[in-house]
């Protein structure tokens, strides 16, 4: 099993060696005399933990731990301080971008330990990210696979629905034709009989009702097939192959599209409503966006107990979008608020939420380089607002 690897940083070579020396049987060591000189090494180099000095040349200790964490936020970060320095190690704990820390002069078991608890830490946590990232890939294949299917079915449900619409509008065509040859016949001067004979029959079948009646039904047909295919217009757009490339997209079409889907299971309680301003094309992976706008309304809908409105809002607000997306449900408790990003947290029922949902958002928004937050005051409704950029090419 390979070693797991450390960078110790310290400008003094007395100490770098020492440090070296404490940890070359357990660990594969990187040594590096300043920050500069370590971010090179880090550039070349998987690194588990970072040990560094707090007074060095050119860059603190808790300056490069700061950057580290930005560019490597899973490695160990252990930081080598005098006592005149305790105030500014502890405001870089605070601010996350420090694990522990020591003051010289330092203890080597203690030193040993204290490196052996972050990596171990360390460790935990990459393993709760790969468990919620394998999580979401499952999701995600699931989304695909229904992406797939809704995509084929639209396509094989398209095809008939073509030749039924075409043929009603040929058929309202043809019964007007022969409308108008009946209507024909009865400006003929025929002989009495046979004109009384042909009054009885129409008395029979009701033919003025039937008249009027079959024209209707003519069109209600053509209505109908025409909203038939307007949801299959709407399964395509939303079931678009991901490319994972990021291209020009708008908005406010992908959330009405959306929308509509839940419009048909929700419209005879759930009034949803627009209030789209003018955006930019935005720069994204519409396919993900997609994913996150259903996931959010369909927990909107849910949300409420009986009749109820849900809104969708856009602003285009200098270099970004701002999406709001609020109901009038039965709002988030103040104690929860904070956790509903989390991965398997739900407010649902058992059986009826997999605390999937707002966690996969949260990431689909991060990986666009956006933020999302939410506001809730329990019995009145949430709003969950979305943050993009427009030009989102810089994707992780």
């Amino acid at each position: 099993m390979a070693k797991q690897s450390i960078l110790i940083v310290d400008d003094e070579p007395d100490i770098l060696e020492a440090l070296s020396d404490t940890f070359m049987y357990d660990y594969e060591v990187h040594k590096a005399s300043s920050a500069a000189e370590a971010m090179e090494i880090l550039k070349n180099n998987t690194i588990d933990l970072i040990l560094t000095d707090q007074r060095m040349p050119g860059m603190t200790g808790s300056e490069l731990l700061a950057r580290i964490e930005t560019e490597y936020p899973n490695m160990g970060k252990i930081i080598l301080t005098g006592y005149s320095d305790i105030s500014s190690t502890i405001d870089a704990i605070n601010k996350g971008a420090v694990d522990k820390y020591l003051t010289k002069p330092w203890d080597s078991d203690k030193i040993r330990r204290i490196v052996m608890e972050v990596l171990q830490v360390r460790m935990q946590r990459m393993i709760a990210d790969s468990k919620t990232l394998e999580e979401q890939l499952v999701q995600n294949a699931k989304m695909a696979s229904i992406g797939e299917l809704a995509a084929g079915i639209a396509h094989e449900i398209n095809n008939p629905v073509g030749f039924i619409h075409s043929n009603m509008g040929n058929l309202r065509k043809f019964f007007l034709k022969i409308s108008d040859l009946i209507a024909l016949y009865d400006d003929l001067e025929l002989p009495a009989a046979s004109k009384e004979a042909v009054q009885k029959v129409k008395a029979d079948i009701n033919y003025d009702y039937l008249k009027t009646r079959i024209n209707e039904m003519i069109e209600r047909s053509i209505v109908g097939t025409e909203r038939i295919q307007k949801i299959i217009m709407d399964l395509r757009s939303f079931s678009r192959k991901d490319t994972g490339e990021a291209a020009g997209a708008d908005i406010n079409e992908a959330m009405d599209t959306t929308s509509r889907f839940l419009t048909y299971e929700y419209k005879e309680r759930i009034n949803i409503t627009k209030d789209f301003g003018t955006l930019p094309m935005v720069v994204c992976n519409i396919g993900k966006l997609n994913q996150v706008f259903l996931n959010i309304l369909a927990n909107a809908c849910q949300a409420i107990e009986g009749n109820g409105e849900v809104k969708m809002k856009t602003r285009s607000e200098g270099d970004t979008v701002r999406i709001e997306i609020s109901d009038t449900g039965s709002g988030v408790p103040k104690d929860k608020i904070d956790k509903i990003f989390e991965t398997f947290f739900t407010t649902k029922p058992v059986g009826k939420g997999t605390g999937l949902g707002l966690s996969i958002s949260l990431s689909i928004i991060k990986q666009h380089k956006g933020a999302i937050t939410v506001d809730s005051e329990p019995g009145k409704g949430t709003t969950f607002t979305i943050v993009l950029p427009v030009d989102g090419r810089n994707q992780q």
